[in-house]
């Protein structure tokens, strides 16, 4: 009687079923844990999810309102500082403070252990420091120089034999130095190509830029380098120094473009002219850059950088450089990069026998790349 009861109530939706198995609870309680729990005491840095899920590992750097973040797990996060619930790190950090330079005077740069909570920064060096999270600009690793220092390094070789016996080598190196307040960074991208043991190309880029953040978004370039070294080209080098300033318009967990313009003044060496030609030029120049990133999978980013450096017409050097690539993590450490590189110069110079070199340059690059 009972049972025939119980299927009526179903039936009629008065009551719905429950089952349970084994021990299970009845119901789960989704509220996040309580703020008071304390990860324990050892040597890694701790960070919580507004799920309230909590990683260890290793905190890199705060900056640009990202956190970089190595666990052993799930290899390098970068995490938006918003949805990080609480923190609580192991070794010593610079902290910046101050939205913008007009707030950063004397004392605005602390140092020590940090502890996060969803609306404060506890800083405990010297003096323990508690100051809202909104006045937080920027952290890095402190103690050792060397945690400034990150980079990656790639190379690339393809050899054949047979009718036409070719090499082609491509080596790329990018480092940067990030303090609380400033960034410095260093790249270079080169080419090495020969054909039945006669070079066909060789070109040597190293760009420079050593910048000092105003805002968030904002930062100043003093100053910028270049140095550019293409034969092929008729360029035996080409030196570009100049100050400028940058600016995010898009900076998100999982896209990032920011673009950048100065003033610079130019030199350049040809290999070789005219007969009665100067080797050489001194011009000013207007020079553009910009860098896109995006995350498409937690494995997989495109990143495109575009740089041009505008002249005056009758100088004739206007040039433009882009590089686009696809980076797929193939562990920690290492990644495959697969790369189009595009050169060119508006109006190149004659070479001493009158021979006008092309205008573009074009090549794709895979490379093994390494993550340090």
């Amino acid at each position: 009687m009972i049972k025939w009861l119980i299927h009526l109530l179903i039936l009629t939706g008065i009551t719905t079923p429950v089952f349970c198995y084994g021990n299970a609870p009845a119901h789960t309680n989704d509220a996040l844990p309580a703020l008071n729990w304390i990860p324990p005491a050892d040597s890694f840095d701790w960070i919580q999810l507004k799920s309230g899920e909590w990683l260890k590992g290793k905190i890199r750097v705060m900056q640009e309102g990202d956190l970089e973040f190595e666990s052993e797990e799930l290899d390098t996060l970068t995490l938006d500082w918003m949805e990080i619930r609480q923190l609580r790190s192991a070794r010593s950090f610079d902290v910046l403070l101050g939205s913008n330079i007009r707030e950063r005077q004397k004392g605005f740069l602390l140092e020590g252990r940090i502890t996060a909570t969803p609306t404060e920064l506890h800083v405990d060096g010297e003096n323990s420091v508690i100051v809202p999270r909104s006045k937080v600009q920027s952290f890095t690793r402190g103690g050792s120089r060397l945690n400034y220092w990150s980079g990656k390094g790639s190379f690339g070789l393809t050899v054949r034999g047979g009718n036409t016996e070719q090499t082609d080598y491509n080596a790329s190196a990018n480092f940067q130095r990030r303090t609380p307040d400033t960034r410095f960074s260093l790249d270079y991208l080169g080419t090495l190509s020969s054909v039945n043991k006669e070079k066909n190309t060789e070109n040597h880029r190293i760009n420079s830029a050593f910048d000092v953040w105003l805002s968030r978004r904002l930062y100043l370039m003093v100053p910028f380098a270049e140095y550019y070294s293409d034969k092929f080209q008729n360029l035996d080098y080409r030196l570009t120094l100049g100050v400028g300033m940058g600016c995010y318009l898009i900076d998100r967990r999982n896209i990032e473009w920011n673009i950048t313009a100065g003033p610079a003044y130019q030199y350049t060496l040809f290999d070789s002219v005219a007969l009665g030609e100067s080797d050489t030029q001194n011009t000013e120049a207007l020079v553009v850059s910009t860098h896109f990133e995006w995350d498409l999978t937690r494995r997989i980013e495109v990143l495109f950088d575009y740089s041009g450096q505008y002249t005056r017409p009758a100088d004739g050097e206007t040039s433009h450089h882009s590089v686009s690539t696809l980076s797929v993590e193939l562990t920690t450490r290492f990644d495959l990069d697969l790369s189009f590189v595009w050169d060119r110069v508006e109006q190149p110079e004659p070479d001493s026998a009158g021979n006008r070199p092309e205008k573009d340059d074009y090549r794709m690059i895979a490379a093994l790349a390494f993550d340090f």
